[in-house]
């Protein structure tokens, strides 16, 4: 089977690495690819989507929609975002870009704990695939699974894809909070907990499985990304919390989104709402404090 991959960046190339581990033949195209090449050969993105029906996009989220125009994939095609987060700007949805933008009808999102330097050294993990439509589920598992890489499918699109927006916001969240002056384990089990409680909620009200936020697109994700102090997403709330570095917008733009949705429809998310005050310029120990002082709420609502 041969496996279009759009985006020649380290995830691309791990990506590649996971396909030809399940016995297929990986099709790379963008215009992203640096030296040293781990894959042996690349394409320019329209020839991916002409070579290959199934097309994974593994392209920032800033640039999925312009990749998705030079790319041009068909309905012939089955094109799945293999990334986290939100559109910036306009904060939708990476499947509903990917809609927009082509003429592919049949969209999925793959997710979960992949960290790209594990992948490439050759370690064992997992992911999700989710997808309204069963054969790109289908396709997406004989594309990927094998004995290094287990794939699991999902037919909530939508939660997955929420589940992988929460993730940088509480992995941000949690690099501030292991960074704050007072703060301990137990602030850093809290703000995880909540955290994916609020996304819960969210889930719920947009009409996602709020169970999904429990498999490897939330609760795993999130293990992965706050396990090491050199992520991107930790070391962002890490120069929140005042240590050194340069400050990260990418989650403010995720935070915004959800916040914003959430206000929509009506539900309550202080934990993400914290995050964007205090990246519009509030203390975070005052933001902490203030989020301390709140009422007494039912563990579950």
């Amino acid at each position: 089977m041969r496996v279009g991959i759009i985006g020649g960046g380290q995830w691309g190339q791990a990506l590649g690495r996971l396909v030809m581990a399940a016995g297929n033949e990986p099709f790379l195209g963008y215009r992203d690819v640096k030296p040293p090449q781990i894959l042996p050969s690349t394409n320019t993105p329209g020839t991916v989507s002409s070579s290959c029906e199934l097309v994974l996009v593994a392209t920032s989220a800033a640039e999925i929609r312009e990749a998705m125009r030079v790319s041009a994939p068909g309905p012939a095609n089955r094109v799945v975002v293999a990334g986290r987060g939100v559109e910036p700007g306009t904060g939708k949805w990476l499947s509903q870009v990917i809609e927009e933008e082509c003429d592919a009808v049949r969209v999925g999102a793959l997710a979960g704990p992949a960290p790209v330097d594990e992948i490439l050294n050759g370690a064992l993990c997992a992911g999700v695939i989710a997808s309204e439509y069963a054969e790109v589920r289908r396709m997406v598992t004989e594309a990927l699974h094998s004995s290094r890489y287990r794939v699991y499918e999902s037919s909530d699109l939508l939660g997955v894809q929420l589940a992988g927006a929460m993730v940088p916001v509480l992995a941000t969240l949690v690099g501030l909070i292991t960074n704050l002056s007072g703060a301990g384990v137990g602030m850093h089990a809290m703000v995880i907990t909540r955290g994916l409680e609020e996304a819960s909620r969210l889930a719920k009200a947009l009409g996602a499985e709020s169970t999904t936020l429990r498999g490897l697109a939330g609760i795993g994700d999130l293990v992965a990304v706050q396990g090491t102090k050199e992520h991107p997403y930790y070391k962002a709330g890490a120069v929140l919390a005042g240590k050194r570095g340069k400050r990260s917008e990418a989650t403010l733009h995720i935070a915004r989104a959800l916040a914003r949705r959430a206000r929509e429809v009506g539900v309550e998310m202080p934990l993400t709402e914290a995050l964007v005050v205090m990246y519009e310029g509030r203390d975070p120990l005052e933001t902490v404090s203030q989020l301390m002082s709140r009422k007494a709420q039912p563990e579950c609502r």
